[in-house]
């Protein structure tokens, strides 16, 4: 059985194969199907390439997208999806625990940098109250889950779209974008300076951050594993 790393790698290829009107038809199958994070990932790319499969053949033949997927393809999917088994629970909890522990790393990354460069334009004290930055985790950890779902979702339904249509989408993911930020800056400012106050060197935050960036790509092995 092909890894789901090598199906998705001959999908890039074979989708190279398709003309625009076609491809412009599958790449919305293929997002739509890929974003449902209820069915199993291994058993989705063995579905897409089937699918493309059958495109590129029926192309071989004259025929376009409509006539494979029909009018509706979105209806079409759902029916496929429908008979694909469930995405383990198991893995599902690797994917999110991968999403939220790169966020707090980058967060840490990011800290440490800012620590730096305030430094060369004023004094800068490296002092971090714990229940603060324990407040700010919390809040990331939050955000991100919420996220995690609701990204998905404003994808799928931008999917079959027009694209004069789609810019509502990119509106709705810039208004949580912003709202998530601001409700973790919010966080920040209102709880700052909660607990014992401990002093870490901005390099020590950088590895820190580089730490849990590695936790997190092991995690998203193993959400991936079959």
């Amino acid at each position: 059985m092909r890894e789901t790393t090598e199906l998705i790698k001959e999908n890039n290829y074979k989708r190279d194969l398709l003309n625009p009107e076609n491809e412009y038809v599958y790449e919305n199958m293929l997002l739509y199907i890929r974003t449902d994070l209820r069915i199993d990932e291994h058993a989705a790319e063995e579905l897409l390439m089937d699918l493309l499969d059958h495109l590129l053949e029926a192309q071989e033949n004259g025929k376009k997208a409509e006539d494979l997927f029909g009018n509706s393809p979105r209806a079409y999917a759902d029916e496929l999806i429908a008979n694909l088994p469930s995405q383990k629970r198991r893995n599902v909890f690797w994917f999110t625990a991968s999403t939220i522990t790169g966020l707090v790393g980058w967060f840490a990354i990011t800290y440490g940098i800012a620590n730096v460069l305030i430094s060369f334009f004023t004094t800068w004290d490296n002092d971090i109250a714990v229940g603060s930055i324990l407040l700010i985790l919390l809040s990331i950890c939050l955000v991100g889950s919420i996220g995690i779902k609701l990204f998905f979702t404003i994808i799928r339904s931008s999917v079959f779209k027009h694209k004069n249509q789609q810019w509502k989408v990119y509106l709705k993911a810039g208004l949580y974008g912003m709202a998530g930020v601001g409700f973790i800056l919010g966080i920040t400012f209102l709880f700052d300076g909660i607990g014992p106050v401990i002093h870490v060197e901005w390099w020590v935050l950088l590895l820190i951050g580089i730490m849990v960036l590695a936790i997190s790509k092991s995690f998203s092995r193993l959400s991936s594993d079959q």
